[in-house]
């Protein structure tokens, strides 16, 4: 079902579908002689897609129009057609040609007398300027695209808003541009305008892979995809019992391997090619060797999977390819046939007859045990026929996202110059009567299927579930002894002072641990029970804090900050549009930055002047005590022309600097969050926190002030680790924005506050926030694009991980917790190496959090 350009009968097969249209088919009269292509001569009309088979003896030419223009395409020699032959027939009338693609469904062409007008020599398109082009594209969409309505599309106004940008003199990028933003509205990965050089303007969604993609490398796609498919079969080795996949001969279509004694896992990543080659053979003979080859696959896995009690199949990567694969591929999890949909031509040009899809039980071997599918975005085109047709079987579970929505056929026109233009023309609908198309096919479980902290833990959400789901054992087991030791080898290997760690299983700390030194000095050793600074941890204390005045009603996320009694205008004065709300800055979409003076903010206790000057930092100002009040800070050092620490500016660039353009990470606007909420409220937050989310959830080494905290159980020094592995103890410092990452809380008291938060907002019956409250802090709270990860209030999650990350001079500290494993996971340190050091330390412990990880998601099996 994807666009391929290989012949007039490639282009064919790919718009067809899955099975018979009802057409009585006979040979040519003479059934004792083998056809040939003079038995099909004349015009053959495509209905609803703009193209004409002119067929003679001595070929095949094929003609694209719509009802401006006529376009002759290709033409392939009897030669090149003698293996397409045995899939044509005629009617017993000879007025219809039926073309039984073995890659989908029948195709079937209406004779014409003779060639439309506008295909007759003379009258032919063989020139187009850009906009007889553009018109082109227009009309043929306009007459044979299928969703227009379905996916909010004003075709009219699209003409009228375009056509005068589209001149004689524009060059080709400026065009391809025009057509991009046209098409980029659709979200149809079917869609799209391809140049003779390769460039391309098309609809496909900017999906998560890509965000994904973009973050690693924006200027070298291809390379940071073939790094997370690198990523990826990495997991997947990682969680099987042997710590392999294996494929059937040299085929990079499917994958196969077992998590356990009794599940199986089958990654399919397409439905073409199934065992590469490379023939030069024509494009019907890779389709029967692909069936072919289809069986022997399946044939393989199965005798492999004979002992197995349960599959994961995974589509999640696959793009699509042809439909009867598909259904061979069903063909194997069912032992009687069936029908999962339908398919039908519709479009303004033509309403085709509904087309039944069908699945044939295999011949061989049969899985009908329980079977868990996943899904995604990226499960695309042919893909999304193969999982409609796995979701209808009964003993199936379809888990993770909606497919792509990109399923109907692809439509292709050829055009002069070396043009192409792809669209979809056809109705796919599930059993139900359900439009597949835009909506895609829908999970029976939803849960997000793809997450770059799943890379980073060595876990795989969706495949953790099934595990889960089915008791499972596996083979990466870990238990206390075995983590205490890995905990004891982090410290050594990355030179920290203390590691304090912490699991959760559903609601419950199931592990938790402390090793090495809270102060080296005084040899004091680190306790799970030791407060530690937690960076921009912080930021999410602060969101729980500000959503419980959203729930008093004192504060709304979309007060403007102009009416929050503030004493200064934080506003930047450049914008004269919306101004900016307290939503904003919990999303860090304000356009507030942090200047190039924020280093100078920090300040030491003990003298008050700036702790950037133990790390040589020349330009902080030396003369005086550093700001440590937070209104004094903002008001008259920071939002004031000629400030203290306004440095190089306080906004981004020019519209980026306006509220709701870009997503920018911004500690000033997240002090500023606080203090707005405070001024409002009249209250001060941190006693505010201190009484009703501390005290009642018992976090009793948790404080805003150092000073504040048990003395006979104080903070953790903090470290900064040299290139050369030398630990340099920080001064005890702070700065007036405290609320953005100054908070001191114990491994064991951010447990609580994180099952709480996982709890909706309840621990051992103590309730902090309301269900709906938590839902909206952890929700997105805000359109604007991010990469990768989704932005609630301050919190922010990845797939099916929230949580926050912190880190500070001498500090260094993760906690993320996945909502569909129900584990958690936060590593705490007093020590970084990222300020003069070698940066080292931060992928170092991914390891032992993919322990952590991997101990919380095996626990309620290895504690049945």
């Amino acid at each position: 079902m994807k666009r391929f350009t290989l012949s007039i009968l490639a282009s064919a097969m790919f718009l067809s579908g899955c099975n018979g249209d009802g057409v009585k088919i006979i040979k040519p009269k003479d059934k004792d002689r083998p056809a040939v292509l003079a038995d099909f001569s004349g015009q053959w009309n495509l209905l609803g897609h703009g193209q004409i088979w002119s067929i003679d003896a001595s070929g095949l030419t094929t003609y694209n129009y719509n009802s401006k223009n006529c376009v002759k395409g290709e033409t392939e020699t009897e030669k090149e057609l003698q293996g397409a032959l045995k899939y044509l027939s005629l009617s017993e009338s000879q007025d219809t040609l039926t073309f039984a693609s073995p890659a989908s469904s029948n195709l079937t062409l209406s004779k014409l007398s003779s060639l439309p007008e506008l295909c007759q020599d003379g009258q032919l398109t063989t020139e187009m300027t850009y906009p007889q082009l553009f018109d082109y594209v227009w009309h043929t969409l306009n007459e044979y695209y299928a969703f227009f309505e379905l996916r909010g599309i004003d075709w009219q106004q699209v003409y009228t808003d375009y056509k005068p940008k589209v001149t004689d003199s524009i060059t080709q990028t400026k065009f391809i541009e025009i057509m991009d933003d046209i098409f980029t509205e659709f979200g149809d990965g079917h869609l799209s305008l391809s140049a003779n050089d390769g460039t391309s303007a098309d609809g496909n969604k900017i999906d998560t892979l890509l965000k994904e993609a973009l973050l690693l490398d924006d200027e070298n796609m291809e390379g940071a995809l073939a790094e997370l498919h690198h990523n990826e079969f990495r997991v997947l080795k990682h969680l099987m019992q042997d710590g392999e996949l294996r494929t059937y001969d040299n085929s990079d279509a499917l994958f196969y391997g077992k998590i356990s004694d009794d599940l199986g896992y089958l990654r399919i990543d397409k439905v073409s090619d199934m065992v590469a080659d490379n023939s030069s053979d024509g494009i019907i003979s890779r389709v029967e060797r692909d069936l072919t080859n289809t069986d022997k696959i399946m044939e393989q896995v199965l005798t492999e999977f004979a002992d197995v009690e349960s599959m994961i199949i995974d589509l999640r990567y696959n793009g699509g390819g042809y439909d009867n694969v598909s259904r061979k591929i069903a063909g194997y999890f069912t032992d009687k046939a069936y029908r999962f949909g339908t398919k039908q031509v519709a479009n303004k040009a033509h309403q085709g007859q509904s087309i039944e899809l069908t699945v044939t039980p295999s011949e061989t071997l049969r899985f009908t045990k329980p079977i868990y599918v996943l899904t995604g975005e990226n499960t695309g085109s042919g893909a999304e026929v193969l999982a409609q047709a796995l979701k209808t079987l009964p003993q199936s579970k379809l888990v993770g996202e909606a497919t792509n929505g990109s399923v109907s056929d692809s439509l292709t026109h050829e055009l002069p110059g070396g043009w192409e233009l792809s669209l979809s023309h056809q109705v796919y609908k599930s059993q139900a009567g359900d439009v597949l198309e835009k909506a895609g096919v829908t999970p029976d479980i939803y849960m997000p299927a793809y997450a770059s902290v799943d890379h980073k833990l060595n876990t795989d959400t969706p495949i953790e579930f099934v595990v889960q789901t089915l008791g499972e054992m596996t083979t990466h087991q870990y238990d206390v002894a075995k983590l205490n030791g890995l905990l004891e080898e982090a410290l050594k290997e990355t030179g920290l002072p203390s590691l304090s760690v912490a699991v959760i299983s559903g609601d419950k700390i199931v592990y938790e641990q402390a090793v090495g030194h809270a102060d080296i000095a005084k040899n004091r050793l680190a306790t799970v029970h030791t407060p530690y600074n937690v960076g921009s941890i912080s930021k999410a204390v602060s969101a729980v804090a500000i959503m419980q005045q959203v729930e008093k009603g004192t504060v709304n996320l979309d007060d403007k900050l102009a009416q929050m009694n503030l004493t200064f205008d934080p506003n930047n004065p450049e914008n004269t549009g919306e101004q900016m709300s307290l939503r904003n800055l919990v999303t860090h979409t304000s356009g507030i930055k942090d200047s190039d003076m924020i280093l100078c903010t920090y300040y030491v206790h003990e003298t008050g002047m700036p702790l950037a000057n133990i790390f040589g930092v020349p330009y902080c100002d030396d003369s005086a005590p550093v700001t440590q009040d937070l209104k004094t800070f903002l008001a008259n050092d920071y939002f004031k022309q000629g400030g203290r620490y306004v440095g190089s500016g306080i906004y981004f660039d020019e519209e980026g600097g306006f509220p709701n353009q870009m997503h920018g990470y911004s500690n000033i606007g997240s002090a500023l969050a606080v203090h707005a909420v405070e001024q409002k409220a009249g209250l001060n937050l941190a006693n505010d926190m201190q009484a009703h989310i501390f005290a009642p959830l018992k976090m009793n080494n948790t404080h805003w002030h150092h000073t504040e905290l048990d003395e006979n159980n104080p903070k953790a020094i903090q470290y900064s680790i040299d290139r050369d592995g030398v630990k340099h103890a920080m001064p005890e410092y702070s700065y007036a924005t405290f609320y953005d990452g100054d908070l001191n809380v114990s491994s064991h008291d951010l447990s609580k506050l994180l099952i709480a938060v996982a709890n909706k907002g309840m621990y051992e019956n103590v309730r902090i926030l309301q269900d709906t409250s938590v839902e909206q802090m952890l929700s997105a709270q805000s359109d604007v694009f991010n990469i990768p990860y989704q932005q609630g209030v301050f919190w922010y999650w990845d797939g099916s991980f929230f949580g926050h990350n912190g880190g500070d001079p001498g500090t260094h500290a993760s906690m993320s917790y996945n909502k569909e494993t129900k584990t958690g996971v936060i590593i705490i340190a007093n020590g970084e190496d990222f300020v003069h050091g070698k940066g080292e330390i931060t992928s170092q412990l991914n390891g032992i959090a993919s322990s952590l990880y991997r101990y919380g998601v095996q626990f309620p099996a290895n504690n049945k």
